[in-house]
């Protein structure tokens, strides 16, 4: 059943890593958060967080015309001050994407996985082998797994303090079950060859939206 607020809103990014369009961006973010874009060392790093905490903040504005700050708990779960919707963030490589919702959610991105090996022990499931070996493209299986595992345990704020091999996918008609627990999941891949998924704890409706830098910095500057 949908909940009553039954969109999880979507938005992803390229990111073409410009100095003149992180320049840009990084005016319109507080002391706070340029502290904490600060810690990342390469600036690859930096220019997708930075793209992300703006992703996020235009989420939350189509909605509610606050100012916002981007902030993370302790153990990494982004969260907007002022604002009541969860949040969760994304990036591989250029890719990035930004989730929010009125209940709990989970994003995860990936590129699709080009080689199969012992990794599979770290954290498939021991029911999920026999999944494995019946399925017709086996790395596009083991990226979907893993990133259904990302989202699941982003949703739950645990990200890999827990042992994903605990976690067992099932898969029952194109559609994605988690053994003992009753959220919702959604995979797809992304035109740029990225794998997708999402984990909600309601069932709900996806509004996805891609938008580009400059049309971000547009937004940014109108909303000032």
């Amino acid at each position: 059943m949908l909940s009553k607020d039954n969109t999880i809103r979507i938005c992803q990014i390229s990111a073409s890593f410009n100095p003149r369009v992180y320049d840009q961006l990084f005016r319109f973010i507080n002391t706070g958060e340029k502290d904490y874009l600060m810690k990342y060392k390469k600036f690859a790093d930096r220019y997708n967080s930075l793209l992300a905490l703006s992703l996020a903040k235009r989420l939350a504005n189509k909605k509610l015309n606050v100012q916002l700050s981007l902030l993370h708990t302790e153990l990494g779960q982004p969260y907007l001050t002022g604002h009541q919707e969860h949040i969760s963030i994304s990036h591989c490589e250029n890719t990035i994407v930004v989730a929010m919702s009125t209940n709990k959610v989970g994003i995860d991105v990936e590129k699709n996985l080009s080689t199969l090996g012992y990794e599979f022990e770290l954290f498939l499931a021991d029911e999920e082998y026999e999944l494995l070996n019946n399925s017709k493209n086996k790395v596009d299986f083991i990226t979907t797994l893993w990133t259904l595992k990302e989202a699941y345990l982003k949703l739950i704020g645990r990200g890999f303090f827990i042992d994903p091999t605990n976690i067992s996918f099932n898969k029952i008609k194109e559609r994605w079950f988690l053994k003992d627990d009753f959220c919702s999941f959604f995979s797809r891949d992304l035109p740029n060859g990225m794998k997708l998924s999402i984990a909600s704890e309601v069932e709900k409706e996806i509004n996805f939206e891609k938008v580009t830098e400059s049309e971000l910095i547009e937004w940014l500057n109108n909303s000032i």
